[in-house]
């Protein structure tokens, strides 16, 4: 990919980024981390070793981000449960890519499938509820959004 492609696609993902609630970016970033995991047990599997590590790598940097974005002390209980979680796919991560364990990323996935069929929904009903009922209108989130430029998983 050369640099205007880059650019291009980087100005495209912001641009998109912009427009989305927190919980749908939730739901983005779910969505790469399972893409990568799942990417990472092809490369295992076709013998691929450094691009195994780049997509564990890249999965490793959304869960780490997933998990500084929690508020523990607005979040409560649930925070702390997925803070936990967090530390588990870490850990399951960095075992997986030093010792090429396919098991752990497939352990992985059975965390992070759940947890993003449950953002999927709270990102659904809040988009249902900012947006009146029949009218046909962008959904723009009111909050302000992070700087997300940094953002490339």
């Amino acid at each position: 990919m050369n640099a205007y492609t880059k650019n291009a696609r980087a100005a495209y993902v912001k641009k998109d980024l912009e427009n989305l609630s927190r919980e749908e970016i939730v739901v983005k970033l779910y969505e790469a981390l399972r893409i990568r995991l799942q990417a990472a047990i092809e490369e295992i599997n076709d013998g691929n070793i450094a691009r195994k590590a780049e997509h564990l790598s890249r999965g490793l940097a959304i869960v780490l981000e997933l998990q500084a974005s929690l508020d523990m002390e607005q979040g409560g209980e649930i925070a702390v449960n997925l803070n936990s979680l967090y530390n588990y796919l870490v850990s399951d991560l960095v075992t997986a890519n030093l010792k090429n364990d396919t098991q752990k990323i497939v352990e992985a996935l059975k965390v992070v499938e759940p947890l993003l069929e449950a953002w999927t929904e709270i990102a659904r009903g809040k988009k249902s509820e900012a947006r009146p009922e029949g009218e046909n209108v962008e959904y723009v989130a009111s909050s302000p959004q992070p700087d997300l430029t940094a953002i490339n998983y």
